[in-house]
């Protein structure tokens, strides 16, 4: 029951303290902070808006070790329907600081380094992430990230975006295309704004919307959510859908 009352206080925090700001995140995800020793992982995701606005992007994630896991991303974007372009190149460098016990009790909690390179003259682009994630209650799961970015280089705006991602979801009893392994749930996204003039409110980005993941024994896994905003300084929806293999 204290994990659960956890895990619904902080999804509704994000909610109460949510709604900025830029164009949202269409590939984002509530990350985790496990990391095993030897793991390695490629993705593909795809996210489009309201607008039309589409992005995408390919990982590859490799765990060093028990504690350290390095991804390289490469990003792209078709703005309005025009043509497919490259927009970036990002280094994330993960780190495990807390691990749950065998006994369940305990969460995992971790940090993220990340740096984009940007094209065509935009500014690059380094940020800091905390992520805390909770197994518990008989398959119910937690994920919350608090993500800092700031812009460098020419053309940078100052000071700090903050925005948090909230996540819980439950294992649910299917048996669909082969695998047993699905979990569904809800998550929040929420822009507050740059940290030295945060706007009101409701001039903040805060989506929120259901999530839907599965794993086959494999390795793939699949990933697919739709988020509605919910202030008026939100895009008005958009839908993703990734899918990956573990090695």
């Amino acid at each position: 029951m204290r994990h659960f009352m956890f895990a619904l206080s902080t999804l509704m925090a994000g909610y109460a303290l949510s709604g900025a700001a830029a164009a949202q995140s269409l590939t984002g995800n509530v990350g985790s902070a496990g990391i095993s020793p030897g793991d390695r992982s490629v993705e593909a995701r795809a996210g489009m808006d309201e607008e039309g606005n589409l992005a995408s992007r390919i990982h590859y994630d490799q765990a060093l070790n028990g504690w350290y896991q390095v991804r390289v991303i490469a990003a792209f974007e078709r703005p309005d329907a025009g043509d497919t372009e490259f927009s970036g190149l990002t280094v994330e460098n993960w780190f495990q600081w807390s691990e749950e016990s065998n006994d369940g009790t305990g969460f995992n909690g971790g940090l993220r380094f990340a740096y984009t390179r940007s094209e065509d003259g935009e500014a690059d682009e380094a940020a800091i992430r905390l992520t805390l994630t909770d197994k518990f209650a008989s398959g119910w799961e937690w994920r919350a990230n608090l993500i800092a970015e700031s812009q460098t280089g020419g053309g940078r705006e100052e000071g700090v975006g903050l925005e948090t991602r909230v996540q819980l979801s439950r294992a649910i009893d299917l048996n669909w295309f082969g695998t047993r392994d699905w979990r569904l749930g809800a998550e929040m996204f929420s822009e507050y704004g740059n940290a030295d003039d945060i706007p009101g409110l409701k001039d903040q980005a805060h989506q929120a919307g259901p999530v839907l993941k599965a794993e086959w024994d494999n390795g793939i896994y699949l990933q697919t959510a739709l988020r509605a905003g919910v202030t008026d300084g939100a895009d008005s929806w958009m839908g993703k859908v990734f899918i990956g293999k573990a090695f």
